[in-house]
């Protein structure tokens, strides 16, 4: 095996498997990986501007990538350089580099180009560590299937809940592989394969940093990784940032930051702010949005993409604090959001992953939800704004707080209208939406039991939510029966159709489209759980009918589907479903579709979204909408068992019916039906089944 470039001290370096056709741009990446045609650039220029020969020695397709790359080696090596204390000379950097290049012109032709030259050993290792996981959590559940109903009441759910172990898993595992290294100080600047392990993954999105005593790191909506400077004083963008004590200086600080990002040579693609609320008020009276694709440009000028800081538009109002609970977030790369829509960054923040190692500040609160079991998965995505006029505004999404998330997939987002105060005279009940939406968001805040909430909840209890018109879904971990045994999960869902959904005498040829980025353990066939329970609950309708259950259909990304994404180009996933589980349930895949989204131009974006959903049989219309965290395992819908109705994760949605938010009794898909506006759906329809040669993705395709 080939060894990179050693500087000093510096242990030598895996050489990188893409040799020069590598198109990272990640310090981590060239922190572990020698890339000797970039270093025999850079060795002599490790201060300064990098001035690149007009003839190369190797291809090069992409010259401002070229730029990317040696800037970032730069300051990976400069750092190397300073902190060992390295006085080699150029001359010694020079016969490195120049081994290390003939190795690679030896053994180059041996590599391989394809797809799996990306995963670096670390991945591997992980895998595999998974993989003996998920054969121990195999064992066990065979076990518990064949006793399922004599166990205790965790063993009778921990055959439902196996598939949420490899939710957590996985889905930190691959992040893994293209994250930013956290610079928390420079004794620590370069972490080691263990700590990043033991943090999961590192944002590419890091709060601003000390590094060579003016660097900070920044990045932005249109473009990856970057690196900005500071003031030679230390203090970084964001401290100063939070300092700020008026919409005014907040944004000098701003144009300062985007203004370092341009000068360091990196694309700046952020929506100006204060422009949002014209969009908002123009996607009534759905609210629903799909984040903006990084490399998808004809997503920018859509009418129902967002950014980030779009939903913290100063034009919604001045945000004076935000609650955020989600499962993945990275404080980092959340001020840095906060910092770009130009808002204060006070904030409580309710998490199962931090992903980052921010000191945090004094106005950032962040508290752990602990599980009630292992395989439990804190998996709600929802902030509640609190604007300076005391009002408020609920967001719920599919999205993590970290960037990834936020790139180059396809996630939903609905924002509420904004939510004023009562008058001080009002009773608690006063303001509810038509929905009941205020109760059910103040009953599932409760349900965490904890007392820093209590603000919040205060807050949404004095808050007028009448102009709401959706349904908030939401599951709890627990076993829920008597009054409770409707109000979570598919029990919820089916429980509001029952009460609102309006369906004509052909409803059974309405099929059931489910979408989702995760599978979980579904059980041996169609009949043991998605029939008996998803199918039962989802096909309910007003009034109450003897009809036959509708065709179930389920759209999940083929392997195809992922080789050709965004994702792929990156060995990134979002996609944690195991071939181990998917063994088991092969049934599945008679009900399967692609992801095709050629009509949102995401055909490329992975989904992360999760959405559910009947289509009449001409595919125009539909009589509901459900956008949730909520992928389609037993942990996040609930199972039933005797008289209770037990649930292991934390989930959110919101449920869209079309007599509550426009007086018919579906939702055109197509276009416009007398007055009543096209209704967005992620997806391409009629759907798409998989090629004959084509099987749904699981992660072993990385180590295949």
């Amino acid at each position: 095996m080939a060894t990179g470039l050693c500087i000093g001290n510096v242990p030598a370096k895996k050489q990188c498997p893409y040799m020069e056709k590598c198109y990272r741009k990640n310090p981590i990446h060239f922190n572990e990986m020698s890339h000797p045609h970039l270093e025999k650039i850079v060795m002599n220029q490790l201060e300064g501007e990098i001035q690149i020969p007009e003839i190369l020695d190797f291809e090069c397709s992409d010259r401002s990538l070229l730029v990317d790359q040696l800037k970032i080696l730069q300051m990976v090596l400069r750092k190397e350089q300073n902190k060992n204390g390295n006085t080699s000379s150029a001359k010694e950097l020079q016969s490195k580099v120049s081994s290390t290049s003939s190795k690679t012109t030896n053994e180059g032709s041996t590599c391989s180009e394809n797809l799996m030259d990306k995963v670096e050993r670390h991945k591997q290792t992980m895998i595999q560590r998974r993989d003996n996981k998920l054969k121990s959590m195999d064992e066990e559940a065979g076990a518990l299937f064949k006793s399922s109903n004599e166990k205790s009441n965790v063993d009778q759910n921990k055959v439902s809940k196996m598939e949420e172990e490899l939710d957590n898993l996985k889905i930190v595992e691959e992040s893994i592989e293209r994250k930013f290294s956290q610079e928390k100080k420079r004794h620590n600047s370069s972490l080691g394969d263990n700590e990043r392990e033991k943090k999961k993954s590192k944002s590419s999105h890091s709060k601003c940093n000390e590094m060579d005593q003016e660097c900070v790191e920044i990045t932005n909506k249109g473009s990856e990784n970057s690196q900005s400077s500071s003031s030679s004083s230390g203090t970084s963008l964001i401290e100063t940032f939070n300092s700020c004590n008026s919409a005014k200086s907040r944004n000098e600080v701003r144009q300062k930051a985007i203004k370092m990002m341009k000068q360091q040579g990196f694309e700046v693609s952020v929506v100006e702010p204060g422009n949002f609320d014209m969009r908002y008020a123009l996607s009534a009276p759905y609210h629903l949005f799909f984040s903006r694709v990084q490399k998808s440009k004809a997503t920018y000028d859509q009418q129902f993409s967002i950014t980030f800081p779009e939903i913290l538009d100063i034009s919604l109002g001045e945000i004076e604090n935000s609650l955020h609970i989600n499962f993945m977030v990275d404080v980092g790369w959340l001020c840095l959001q906060y910092l770009l829509a130009g808002q204060r960054t006070d904030m409580f923040i309710l998490f199962g992953e931090r992903v980052d190692e921010e000191k945090l500040s004094l106005n950032i609160t962040m508290i752990h939800v602990p599980m009630p079991t292992r395989f439990g998965c804190h998996h709600t995505k929802i902030m509640i704004l609190k604007y300076k006029d005391e009002g408020l505004r609920v967001v719920v999404s599919t999205a993590n707080l970290y960037s990834d998330d936020w790139e180059n997939r396809t996630q939903g987002v609905w924002i509420s209208p904004h939510l004023p105060p009562l008058p001080e005279s009002a009773n608690p009940s006063d303001g509810e939406s038509p929905t009941g939406f205020k109760k059910d968001l103040e009953r599932y805040l409760h349900k965490y039991r904890q007392p820093a909430l209590t603000e919040w909840i205060t807050a949404v209890r004095r808050a007028d939510f009448s102009s709401v018109n959706v349904f908030f879904l939401a599951s709890v971990p627990g076993r829920h029966a008597g009054v409770e045994y409707d109000y979570w999960g598919h029990r919820k869902l089916g429980s509001v159709l029952s009460k609102h959904a309006k369906l004509p005498p052909d409803a059974p040829r309405w099929p059931l489209i489910a979408q989702s980025s995760s599978i979980g353990s579904l059980g041996p066939n169609y009949e043991s759980w998605l029939q008996k329970e998803i199918t039962s609950s989802m096909s309910k309708e007003n009034p109450i009918g003897l009809k036959s259950q509708p065709n179930f259909q389920f759209i999940y990304p083929s392997i195809n589907n992922y080789k050709q994404s965004f994702d792929c180009r990156v060995g990134s996933c979002c996609l944690p479903y195991s071939l181990q589980t998917h063994s088991k349930q092969e049934w599945i895949e008679s009900y399967m579709y692609q992801w095709k989204a050629t009509r949102t131009a995401r055909d490329r974006a992975m989904p992360h979204i999760k959405s559910y959903t009947r289509i009449s049989p001409d595919w125009k219309q539909i009589p509901w909408f459900v956008l949730t965290s909520a992928n389609l395992s037993k942990a996040a819908w609930g199972t039933v068992r005797k008289d209770s109705h037990y649930i292991m994760n934390y989930e959110a949605g919101v449920v869209f019916i079309p007599q509550l938010i426009n007086g018919s009794t579906t939702f055109p898909i197509e276009e416009d039906e007398a007055g009543v506006p096209v209704f967005p759906i992620p997806y391409d329809v009629p759907l798409t089944r998989y090629e004959n040669d084509d099987k749904p993705f699981v992660t072993e395709f990385f180590s295949s």
